[in-house]
């Protein structure tokens, strides 16, 4: 009899065999090259962060056990850019499980130069980024600290539009009659799209009630502060931003 491995089903195994029982040791040498493949790139090669949030730290907000973290690798987090990864299967879930709790084997919150609360007085005033993130125009911040790195954050500051989420898609609209809209899509399907303006007003249209729907991946509205900021208030405002991790 053949059986078939569905997605809910290797979370049904993953949580009812636990990874502390595996025996005998992992084979690090498999481990590391399924993290290699298949994390590496968007957590680093040593689990130092990039585009997703640095795992080599002492604890992981969303997988403070080896069970939540297996699940979130087999289901990934929706609503993110972690996809999905229960085709690996449960022997290699458990393997890059075990890996990712490697990389946090006598790890420490890396150390962010500058003043976090001349920081958050420049995230307030003279950049005015609530203006944006507190409307839902922009990432919402409050556990941004916990998703990147110092590197990541300053890179978005200067150069906001080297790498834009799917999830922030600038999009320009122009109805039938000749209006046009700008936002950041929020929704959109076969029939309709939703954006949500910079004042924050959310719109919805029907697809076929537009002259022009245009998509404009790696473009966005944030502007780069690499020359409105000293490099002094450049390090204290990602050392403020750094400062947010949620609930921990």
């Amino acid at each position: 009899m053949i059986r078939i491995i569905t997605p809910a089903l290797l979370i049904l195994l993953l949580t009812t065999q636990p990874v502390q029982a595996q025996t005998p040791p992992p084979d690090w040498t498999r481990a590391k090259s399924i993290y290699d493949t298949n994390c590496a790139a968007c957590h680093g090669p040593e689990g130092t962060g990039g585009k997703g949030p640095p795992l080599a730290v002492p604890k992981l907000p969303r997988a403070p056990t080896d069970d939540q973290l297996a699940a979130i690798i087999a289901s990934g987090i929706p609503g993110t850019v972690m996809p999905p990864s229960w085709h690996l299967g449960p022997d290699g879930i458990m393997l890059a499980t075990a890996y990712v709790r490697k990389l946090s084997v006598n790890s420490t919150q890396p150390a962010v130069e500058g003043d976090t609360a001349k920081g958050q007085a420049l995230f307030e005033s003279k950049g005015r980024c609530g203006n944006c993130h507190n409307l839902g125009y922009g990432p919402n911040l409050s556990s941004i600290g916990a998703r990147r790195t110092a590197a990541s954050l300053l890179q978005s500051i200067i150069d906001p539009a080297a790498e834009v989420s799917e999830d922030f898609l600038l999009t320009r609209l122009q109805t039938r009659d000749g209006k046009t809209i700008q936002g950041i899509r929020v929704n959109e399907d076969s029939f309709t799209i939703q954006i949500v303006a910079p004042s924050g007003q959310f719109s919805s249209f029907r697809k076929d009630a537009l002259a022009k729907l245009e998509r404009r991946s790696g473009e966005t509205t944030m502007p780069s502060y690499k020359t409105a900021f000293s490099a002094d208030e450049l390090k204290d405002l990602v050392a403020y931003l750094s400062s947010l991790r949620g609930e921990q």
